[in-house]
């Protein structure tokens, strides 16, 4: 019984994948959307130099934990490496990132306000893919990584498990 539903599945994937051409990864073609990827979170743009190398920038806010009355921002750069594992036929494609990232924080607290900056690090991976049959050139993602950071003030730092999400849709540049 398992073997055979293992073999449904297998031949599922394999069927899907054959029929669908992929964006996601073509040189020249741009991804523009929203990605969330702890700390950082905002509207998102990849570029595919080559089918393994790419670039994204995530320009937004960055979430610390404060109440409602801080104001933040963040930008983070990435580098991409896309990897060919599954080949270009498949709906989905495994990639790995490093990360440089600004962020700032601003807050009033019963009228103390204060205002931080720190250069974050992040590494990690996931996987971009598209829905057969469902809008050509949309991906969806997710990953998991490391990040960490320093706001200098010895109370405010960050590093640990970093996890997200993103939704870009790709046309020709």
């Amino acid at each position: 019984m398992k073997t055979n539903f293992l073999f449904i599945l297998v031949f599922s994937f394999a069927f899907l994948s054959t029929t669908h051409a992929q964006r996601m990864a073509e040189p020249g073609v741009l991804g523009a959307g929203i990605a969330s990827s702890y700390p950082a979170y905002g509207l998102s743009a990849k570029y595919n130099f080559t089918e393994t190398h790419a670039a994204q920038l995530i320009l937004g806010g960055a979430s610390y934990g404060y109440d409602s009355t801080s104001f933040s921002f963040g930008v983070s750069g990435r580098y991409l490496y896309n990897f060919d594992i599954l080949g270009d036929s498949f709906f989905f494609k495994p990639y790995g990132y490093a990360q440089l990232s600004y962020f700032t924080v601003k807050y009033d607290y019963y009228g103390y306000s204060d205002s931080f900056n720190t250069i974050g690090f992040g590494l990690g991976g996931g996987v971009e893919c598209e829905i057969p049959d469902f809008v050509e050139g949309l991906t969806f993602s997710g990953e998991l990584g490391y990040v960490g950071g320093d706001f200098g003030n010895g109370i405010d730092s960050f590093a640990g498990l970093s996890y997200g999400a993103s939704v870009h849709y790709y046309f020709d540049f």
